[in-house]
């Protein structure tokens, strides 16, 4: 089973290069499932995306169980600025068992022994995943941001980055 998933996920990362690219090793490691490094984080994409340098190549991390507002979405540059305040130029330690859609891997990030996802769900910059999360821990954090008003959770009605994303792909007025 390990081997299929593996395979699966280098399909994925392959399918998000151009045509008649290949991964990288780099990219094709990071496409391997249970994998862990620690890692200086070098830039700070948006609220829930970092790239980090391994074997002399920039390779973009995905957090894992969160969205965070895109960059032109109320809350988009803040929760940049909150993740980059984590992070940036900082050793993280890294780990994922899967890479996404665009090749990046899905990783749980701490720094200094702080998971990095949930503080800025905590700090209320970034919305739990539903898709993807159910953790409970990580639910009453939102819940209480929320609850708080704390970031995002300070506008009245705040969209969430995947609704506003098909709202932007299907032309809808957005916020």
């Amino acid at each position: 089973m390990a081997a299929v998933l593996a395979c699966a996920a280098l399909q994925v990362a392959a399918q998000a290069q151009g045509p008649g690219e290949t991964l990288t090793g780099v990219e094709a490691r990071a496409a391997q499932l249970g994998h862990a490094a620690d890692v200086v984080i070098t830039a700070v994409s948006d609220g829930d995306t970092a790239t980090a340098v391994i074997e002399g190549r920039p390779l973009r991390l995905r957090l894992a169980r969160i969205d965070a507002p895109e960059h032109r979405q109320a809350w988009g540059q803040r929760a940049e600025q909150s993740l980059r305040q984590l992070v940036w130029k900082k050793q993280v330690h890294i780990e994922w068992r899967e890479v996404d859609r665009n090749g990046r891997p899905i990783v749980t990030m701490t720094v200094d022994g702080l998971d990095v996802s949930e503080e800025q769900v905590r700090r209320g910059m970034a919305w739990v995943y539903r898709a993807y999360s159910k953790d409970p821990q990580l639910l009453r954090l939102e819940a209480d941001a929320r609850e708080a008003r704390l970031g995002l959770w300070a506008d009245a009605t705040p969209v969430p980055p995947w609704e506003w994303r098909r709202m932007k792909r299907d032309g809808e007025a957005l916020q």
